[in-house]
């Protein structure tokens, strides 16, 4: 009896783990730098359009690691600048339709649909000004991980956006 509850409770174990879905990695972007021209204070990595309708998950950024993965530390050595938490749906569970998104009208006042994408962004002011002033190109790498416990509808391509930017903002 006591052999089947261990098996039992290594089970749910098992499936409560963390899961983590493929990374996205950006192309190699070049920055040009000229501290006399176009120091700045702060670099923020954007996120646009993220999709919500997948799992629930915590996106992890890194600069310049474009093969971090689930055991990469979260250490700025290795390039680990901050994360971002998506709130999915998991798929939609409505009607044929349900869970379109609608383009704006003008005068609408209803609330945006809660599967609208959404925009995030993480401060990297040191890891960037490190890149730009070692004229090296620089990689934003996402790592998403999926909390245990939840169903993955798409466990290959979790991270989903319209686009990724890095804005400096000049002194």
């Amino acid at each position: 009896m006591n052999n089947n509850h261990e098996s039992k409770k290594s089970n749910r174990k098992q499936s409560m783990e963390d899961k983590y879905g493929n990374t996205l990695s950006t192309p190699k972007l070049s920055l040009e730098y000229d501290e006399e021209e176009n120091d700045f204070y702060q670099a923020v990595i954007e996120i646009y359009g993220l999709d919500t309708n997948g799992p629930s998950y915590e996106g992890r950024v890194y600069v310049n690691n474009p093969k971090a993965d689930r055991n990469t530390p979260l250490k700025e050595s290795s390039g680990y600048v901050g994360s971002y938490d998506i709130f999915g749906h998991d798929g939609c569970w409505g009607d044929e339709g349900h869970c379109d998104v609608l383009p704006d009208r003008p005068y609408d006042s209803r609330i945006h649909s809660h599967t609208d994408p959404v925009y995030k962004s993480i401060r990297a002011t040191k890891a960037i000004k490190k890149c730009v002033k070692s004229k090296s190109n620089i990689t934003i790498t996402i790592v998403p991980r999926i909390l245990g416990g939840q169903r993955m509808s798409d466990a290959k391509d979790v991270v989903k956006c319209e686009r990724v930017r890095i804005t400096c903002y000049a002194k």
